[in-house]
């Protein structure tokens, strides 16, 4: 979903020149599909808010008495969710700020993880969007992010205790939910075309953060599942072919992580320009890509 700009040099004869050469424009979306998408964006942006001011408040307070979205969603949610019994490391040997940190921040997962795993799960309707030409979005990229969270979610920190309760799930959770609302309220505003400069800026700024933040919370978790033996040296018979898949994934993730990054930086020199904040580029000037 990557914010194109007009390429330089293109002019009104430029595009009067392409539709007498049989081209024709992009069509827009439908009245009641933009209506869709806006309402879509809102509640995404509504549902991340409550999932990133749920998580500062348990890292700030420790475990708090569930909000109603938040009862209901888990309550919800327990029909496709293993029961667990949580086993909290103590880091008794840290000190006692740090300790209280890292406690709350393993039980985060207890705490809000079938909110975390019904508001992420709806992301498989972006592929839908992109898949019927709603927005602009390539298939394969969106239906490659959707599925790299949904294994983060469902593949490991849903199945394995080890990454339910490390404290690198609620960095992870902390990463995904402020670049989503910071996304969802781009894009919502996008529609309505009006993009404030200081939104357009964070949503091709906070990534520099985020996305390592992100990516390797998400390695980290995969990597609290494998054996703490080394592979060759596995005299207990603990790794098999999941833990090598795994291992193989973590591995993968940060080459990835790079590759991606560095997508991520063009795409905001092209957005917005050089610099920390950018070249000034007016906001009319963005395109919209959904």
């Amino acid at each position: 979903m990557a914010v194109k700009m007009p390429p330089k040099g293109s002019s009104a004869s430029g595009v009067k020149s392409k539709l007498a050469s049989g081209e024709t424009k992009p069509k827009s979306p439908s009245v009641a599909i933009q209506l869709y998408l806006i309402a879509y964006n809102l509640v995404s942006f509504f549902l991340w808010t409550v999932i990133l001011a749920t998580l500062v408040k348990h890292l700030l307070l420790g475990p708090q008495n569930s909000s109603y979205i938040l009862h209901r969603i888990s309550s919800f949610m327990e029909v496709f969710r293993p029961h667990r019994t949580y086993l909290i490391q103590k880091y008794s040997s840290l000190p006692a700020p740090l300790r209280s940190l890292l406690v709350k921040a393993s039980t985060t997962h207890s705490h809000m993880g079938g909110l975390v795993a019904f508001v992420q799960t709806l992301a498989v309707l972006e592929v839908a969007h992109a898949a019927l030409g709603w927005v602009r979005s390539p298939v394969p990229t969106t239906a490659i992010q959707v599925a790299s969270r949904l294994w983060s979610v469902w593949a490991v920190t849903e199945r394995f205790d080890a990454a339910a309760t490390t404290p690198f799930y609620a960095s992870m959770i902390f990463a995904w939910s402020f670049t989503e609302v910071v996304r969802y309220a781009f894009y919502a505003n996008q529609l309505m075309d009006h993009v404030p400069r200081p939104l357009l800026w964070a949503r091709y700024t906070t990534f520099y953060l985020l996305y390592p933040l992100g990516a390797g919370s998400e390695a980290a978790c995969m990597f609290a599942t494998l054996p703490k033996s080394l592979p060759w040296n596995d005299k207990l018979g603990q790794w098999g072919f999941r833990e090598y898949i795994f291992l193989f994934l973590f591995t993968t993730w940060w080459p990835g992580l790079y590759i991606m990054y560095t997508h991520m930086m063009k795409q905001r020199r092209r957005a917005i320009g050089k610099g920390f904040w950018g070249d000034g580029s007016p906001i009319d000037a963005v395109k919209k890509s959904k």
